[in-house]
């Protein structure tokens, strides 16, 4: 796909990853949506950092675990922009707690953890579809995470919540073919605002499991998702980005 001057929505796309990723697409010369839920200001400040490189740009508001609000957010899109070609469904959520600490975590934090990280990337690839197949030549990429792969991660539910995001992915590119190509990628370790909380012997951790003595950085990431975008013979896969350390 030539990425000029295509629509892509970037849910959660004011803070961290998100961020990264929506400056990435706009270098790209992609009109790029940023999607937010409370991250105002934020939202703000990166649709004023592309700007400033010259990128064309709106705030949309929405929470991704509610099915009215997606359809809405990918309505408002639409609208302004007249097109959508690609979603990227980074939204995310989670609880730090041990997984040996089955009585820390409640019912509400599943429910919101498997709202926002599962039937959000439901409800936005399903509310995109008719945008995204108009063109045939549509693109979904989902951010999971290695904790999907193997359990690691910040809590339980993270960890199974990710597990199925990469299942999603999967099953959604065997549903949308041929018209949309849908891929994930799966960070490790990333430096964020999730992720400054982490005690620093696990930090440490990490980078003594991972071959290149390193962590990924968020550009990185947010590179291999314009990769997955720009591709037209890749479906149903998930790109690890995590420096090595799973090996």
């Amino acid at each position: 796909m030539d990425l000029r001057n295509r629509v892509v929505l970037v849910t959660g796309g004011a803070t961290g990853l998100g961020r990264a990723i929506s400056l990435e697409l706009a270098r790209a010369n992609m009109l790029v949506a940023i999607n937010y839920s409370r991250s105002e200001d934020d939202a703000r400040e990166t649709m004023q950092a592309i700007e400033e490189l010259g990128g064309q740009c709106m705030m949309v508001k929405g929470d991704v675990s509610s099915s009215e609000q997606v359809e809405k957010l990918v309505q408002e899109v639409v609208n302004r922009f007249g097109r959508l070609d690609a979603v990227v469904a980074n939204a995310g959520t989670t609880v730090f707690r041990p997984f040996e600490d089955l009585d820390g975590i409640t019912e509400e934090d599943w429910d919101r953890i498997l709202g926002v990280n599962v039937k959000g990337v439901w409800f936005t690839a399903k509310a995109a579809a008719p945008y995204l197949k108009a063109n045939g030549s549509g693109r979904i990429v989902i951010t999971t995470s290695v904790a999907g792969i193997r359990p690691s991660g910040s809590s339980l539910p993270y960890s199974v919540s990710k597990a199925a995001a990469n299942h999603l992915t999967k099953g959604l590119a065997k549903a949308m073919a041929p018209d949309v190509l849908v891929n994930a990628i799966a960070p490790g370790l990333l430096d964020t605002r999730w992720t400054r909380g982490h005690r620093e012997d696990t930090i440490q951790n990490f980078l003594n499991s991972s071959p290149l003595k390193r962590v990924a950085t968020l550009e990185d990431c947010a590179r291999q998702v314009r990769v997955l975008i720009e591709t037209d013979s890749m479906t149903g896969e998930i790109v690890v980005v995590d420096a090595g350390s799973s090996l």
